[in-house]
């Protein structure tokens, strides 16, 4: 991955990136400023959980809320449709709905969309590691929002504590009318005993008499304990009938429900399994085996305890059935023993049976008095196991649209959509635009890069490099001549072809200024103008009026044997550079280049001057170059930046191997070399070179385009 190419990227097409992100940045502007902002209002309720607390009454049962699946099962409760109907009551809700019905009142098939509506705007979650509950409630306006908030967990505390009343206010009608028959039956075993005693006036009963009187009072206890049971189960399977069948808690309440012998061991393995989940949980994450094996365990335990809690009233049904037979029983061995005992003591029967009878139906009142009591204690066991926490308040400041977020969101929206189009711009480009891409792509080194400049401050006729020589094209093209200097030996180096794959790469502004770089150096040097088609050099290096005398001779006239070589070669403004132009136009062009003539004019050169550079036509465009290319001694293919194709300097290259032709290398032309710095690594030393004894100490900050 070539990171400079992609930095490079960034650097040239920052401007696109920027204007992609700008107009990403305006659109959500303008999409959030239409949005109508939502007010939210939180409020926190308290599961209580009064572990530390010890119930020590008998048959009473502890119904607090433990483990997630309770507090789970609260969550769904804070958003079913009895308490949103109950909200949207207490809001005014409810009444803007029924005002539209021509009944004033909200038909059964607008309850569900009226609480649904409610519910829309509730989300209710539990705290991480807490038992705090986030009512949070969103609204057009902040204090609707917050009376929302509110009325959420006021119905709910009202519902719960109205639900956990029920079954204790059903089961309580029911003893107390138990206790109101006991008590007269109790007065009128009383009133019988005390009226016996006076009217036999002497009649001693002594505990212990004789072993079928203590046999009497033993099953008399028998009878009285199993009246008690019966009684229990009786009061609790009228409660129970009562009870929603789905509300396990309300049923736990119940003592012979609780004491159910599958109940009870279910439940003992459910709290034993809730302990050691609150140890596992705090050591392992959710997926771990151990936390999953519990979390299944416990579930398993639920269902269990459940189905259980749901098959309790066939339960107690048969302990009914079974507590009446044993009455039954114990009733005739109670009748069986009094028969016995009569007979033993005629005169003590009536004052035992009384006594048995008073002291039976005390029992019984006084069994009706404790339940009532019990099932007044549990009752305020289970009550208001709920706490709010934190009231709901107004907020002035919106929840959405969130602004900073939106617009930070549309900004790398923006820069990921604006680098996506530099990247696929990259890829649809086919130019060279790097050094590093043409020498990968070509597989030939890069002689120079020469950067982009200002010429117009050059004098007439003048070059880059003997006018401009402070400059960092000058640089460049002296890069140049220092590159093809270190090909080989001197005769080896000599003839220098300059030519490009296609038009307008800039090869004659390469050819001129690389001729007087050689120039400067001290090098005897001529430039010749063999682009016989396209001739340009004249016109750059001499003047209009000599180029329009009759005398004005060139390299069709030499190779046409017009005139001698000497005749056709004109001098330049820079010293020891010398032009052989292209002469007057030829109808053939291809032929001339490449008869023997021209090979022999090249010679003749070499031995003249220290340097001799040719300019040819492009490659592609024409074959005049390849009738030259193998007389050189280097040959120079200019590739110009973010215009020539790969695939035509591909073509070039092939043809040029074709003939044998020596290619030296690439020159790649007008570089933006104020893009990137760090990546053309060819400028690293323009301030260096600005403060050289070559300028004046400055550079062009606005290059404009003249080297083509």
């Amino acid at each position: 991955m070539n990171v400079q190419h992609y930095l490079f990227l960034i650097l040239r097409y920052s401007w696109l990136i920027i204007l992609v992100m700008a107009g990403t940045l305006a659109y959500k502007y303008n999409q959030v400023s239409k949005q109508t902002p939502v007010y939210a209002s939180r409020a926190v309720l308290e599961i209580e959980m009064e572990q530390d607390k010890i119930v020590n009454l008998q048959d009473v049962k502890d119904t607090r809320i433990t483990g997630l699946d309770a507090v789970n099962t609260v969550i769904q409760s804070l958003t079913n449709n009895t308490l949103m109907l109950a909200v949207a009551r207490a809001i005014g809700r409810a009444d803007e709905w029924a005002s539209q019905n021509p009944s004033g009142k909200i038909t059964p098939e607008q309850e569900g969309a009226l609480a649904q509506s409610v519910r829309g705007q509730l989300s209710v979650s539990l705290r991480r590691g807490t038992r705090l509950l986030d009512i949070v409630a969103e609204d057009g306006s902040p204090e609707k929002a917050r009376a929302l908030a509110d009325q959420v967990t006021k119905q709910f505390l009202l519902l719960q504590s109205q639900d956990r009343t029920d079954s204790s206010r059903n089961a309580n009608t029911f003893l107390v009318n138990e206790a109101n028959k006991l008590r007269s039956k109790l007065e009128e075993s009383e009133k019988k005993l005390a009226q016996y005693r006076i009217d036999s006036k002497e009649i001693s009963v002594k505990e212990g008499q004789n072993l079928v009187v203590a046999r009497l009072n033993s099953i008399n206890a028998e009878v009285t304990a199993a009246k008690s049971k019966r009684a229990s189960v009786e009061s609790d399977l009228a409660a129970l009938k009562q009870i929603d069948p789905n509300n396990t808690e309300a049923m736990l309440r119940l003592s012979s429900v609780a004491a159910l012998p599958e109940v009870a061991s279910y439940r003992s393995a459910l709290a034993s399994e809730e302990s050691a989940f609150s140890a596992i949980k705090e050591r392992y994450l959710p997926l771990h085996p151990r936390y999953k094996a519990i979390s299944s365990s416990i579930a398993d335990l639920q269902s269990k305890l459940k189905s259980a809690i749901a098959k309790a009233s066939d339960s107690l049904d048969q302990q009914y059935k079974i507590f009446i037979q044993n009455e039954d029983n114990l009733k005739k061995m109670l009748a069986d023993q009094e028969n016995e005992v009569f007979e033993l003591d005629k005169t003590t029967i009536p004052y035992d049976v009384l006594k048995r009878e008073a002291e039976t139906d005390r029992s019984l009142y006084e069994t009706i008095l404790t339940r009532l009591k019990e099932t007044d204690v549990t009752q305020g066991l289970t009550k208001n196991p709920y706490r709010i926490n934190e009231e709901p308040i107004i907020n002035p400041n919106p929840v959405r649209p969130d602004r900073n977020a939106a617009m930070m969101s549309a900004a790398i929206m923006g820069l990921a959509v604006g680098l996506g189009l530099v990247l696929l711009i990259d890829q649809l480009d086919a130019t060279v635009r790097t050094v590093d891409d043409a020498e990968s792509t070509f597989g030939l080194p890069v002689l120079a890069a020469i950067p982009d400049g200002d010429l117009s401050k050059l004098p007439r006729f003048g070059t880059t490099v003997s006018d401009d020589s402070g400059s960092a094209m000058a640089e460049a093209f002296r890069t140049l001549r220092s590159s093809l200097s270190l090909l080989g030996s001197e005769d080896k180096r000599r003839i220098i072809l300059v030519t490009s794959a296609i038009p307008s790469e800039g090869k004659t502004f390469t050819s001129m200024n690389l001729a007087a770089a050689f120039a400067t150096q001290g090098l005897r040097t001529i430039i010749i103008d063999a682009d016989l088609r396209r001739p340009a050099l004249s016109a750059n290096l001499v003047d209009r009026n000599i180029r329009k005398e009759d005398d004005f001779r060139g390299l069709t006239d030499v190779l046409s044997n017009i005139c001698p070589v000497e005749d056709a070669i004109r001098p330049t403004r820079v010293a020891n550079l010398s032009l052989l132009p292209s002469g007057r136009r030829a109808p053939n062009p291809a032929e001339l280049l490449g008869q023997l003539s021209m090979v022999q004019l090249i010679k003749q050169l070499e031995q003249t001057y220290d340097r001799v550079v040719i300019d040819s036509a492009p490659v592609n465009a024409v074959g005049d170059s390849l009738c030259l290319a193998p007389q050189a001694h280097a040959v120079c293919l200019v590739l110009r930046f973010g215009k020539t194709q790969r695939r035509a300097t591909l073509r070039a290259l092939t043809v040029l191997q074709t003939t044998g032709a020596r290619i030296a290398g690439l020159v790649m032309n007008r570089m933006p070399s104020r893009r990137g710095a760090s990546y053309y690594y060819y400028y690293y030393g323009d301030p260096y070179t600005a403060d050289s004894v070559y300028g004046e100490g400055k550079s062009s900050k606005k290059p404009k385009p003249a080297n083509a």
